[in-house]
């Protein structure tokens, strides 16, 4: 409790020393509370209840200088102590995910901390890292050159004990326990990477991201280049994505094969309906991000139950979506997913998987809405059974 109001106390005198320090503060967020339930084909369904709180701070100065940061509360699931210590990322789970600054001059944005280092949901998405990024804008063009530290030193704990006696049951005592760190130097993890989007018209996009990994934390080490190019196209209301991502087999492996995956993606409306279809393949050990996806597979939701396409072997998908606006305020979305893996022995879900899932939304009001979302996912594996997952939200933006 006193950690939550020692940050509500820092946001009142950020915003009463806004005008005094010639700055703008806003302050924005979202919150959500849900119940989940998940049956994943192998021992018991689970039900679990979580909730979270995140604020939003952006400051901007008249000098061109700005802060970004996010700060969460109480992120974590019910029953696990009361102050959600089992999940805690803090002290009473008070804590940021991202928290940076900058400063602009002309076409030239620089800026370092801890940032969100989005590309695409395909290649890499809700991810964070200690990076410093050079940002040059004019017009539709963007090109960025940044630098990630992921590693600098290793650490390893040794713990000795120490047995002297045994009591009158037979059993050893402890009598003395040491604790000791090696902070041994092993190396180095840094990417260096860049960014290139342009817009060329309303119609055409261009997107490329080019990263090489510059890894000394293991011997051998894992140094090489990761990459994806993501096209935009929309035709008459035909909206068209296509993107293509490559991994050098040695960032994940000395000798291991290069690893390739990709996907096409249509959407259009027609009235109140909006079809989606995707296909795609991965190969070699590539897996797409997490958050790409559906409600079973993919998507980094409750409802997951396979984490990440391109787990379990090379993989064909084809997913089909449809979301109907049956009122303003309430929308429905199915979806119908077949894959087609060639299982490397650590498929969960057998070869052939196919999720079956669904989604209502009703917008309560401005920034208010009920979501209810349940899932099916056929497994013809000899391990696991079929799936089903649901959970019910409801959130708010601010």
């Amino acid at each position: 409790m006193k950690k939550v109001i020692c940050v509500a106390a820092a946001f009142m005198m950020v915003a009463g020393v806004a005008t005094v320090a010639s700055a703008a503060v806003d302050l924005s967020g979202d919150a959500r509370a849900r119940i989940r339930y998940n049956d994943s084909g192998i021992g018991d369904s689970v039900n679990k209840w979580d909730s979270r709180v995140r604020v939003k701070v952006n400051a901007t100065t008249e000098g061109g200088g700005y802060v970004k940061a996010r700060v969460r509360f109480l992120d974590g699931t019910w029953g696990t102590g009361g102050d959600y210590t089992a999940s805690a990322k803090g002290d009473y789970n008070v804590w940021s995910d991202y928290a940076f600054l900058g400063f602009k001059v002309g076409n030239v944005d620089i800026a370092g901390g801890k940032m969100p280092i989005a590309f695409s949901p395909w290649f890499l998405d809700d991810e964070r890292a200690d990076r410093f990024r050079v940002l040059y804008k004019q017009g539709g063009l963007a090109l960025a050159f940044t630098y990630d530290k992921k590693i600098y030193e290793y650490n390893q704990l040794y713990q000795t004990v120490t047995w002297d006696a045994v009591d009158s049951d037979g059993n050893l005592v402890v009598l003395e326990t040491n604790a000791t760190y090696d902070t041994t130097y092993e190396g180095d993890k840094d990417v260096w990477g860049v960014t290139y989007r342009q817009k060329f018209s309303d119609a055409f996009n261009a997107n490329v991201r080019v990263v090489y990994v510059a890894d000394n934390s293991v011997t051998p080490d894992n140094s090489g280049l990761k990459g994806s190019v993501n096209l935009g196209m929309n035709f008459g209301g035909n909206n068209i994505i296509l993107e293509q991502s490559y991994k050098e087999g040695d960032t994940v492996a000395v000798g291991a094969d290069d690893q390739y995956g990709g996907y096409a993606e249509w959407n259009t409306t027609f009235g109140s309906v909006t079809p989606t279809v995707r296909v795609g393949y991965t190969m070699d050990g590539f897996s797409a991000d997490e958050t790409f996806g559906w409600l079973m597979i993919g998507g980094d939701v409750p409802t997951t139950n396979i984490a990440r396409l391109g787990m379990g072997g090379d993989t064909i998908f084809v997913g089909g979506s449809s979301k109907f606006q049956a009122t303003e305020k309430l929308s429905f979305t199915g979806n119908l997913v077949f894959m087609d893996i060639d299982d490397d022995g650590t498929a969960a879900y057998g070869e052939n998987p196919i999720e079956v899932s669904g989604q209502a939304k009703y917008k309560v009001g401005a920034g208010v809405s009920l979501i209810a979302r349940a899932g099916y996912l056929a497994s013809d594996s000899d391990v696991r059974d079929d799936a089903f997952s649901a959970y019910g939200q409801m959130e708010v933006s601010f």
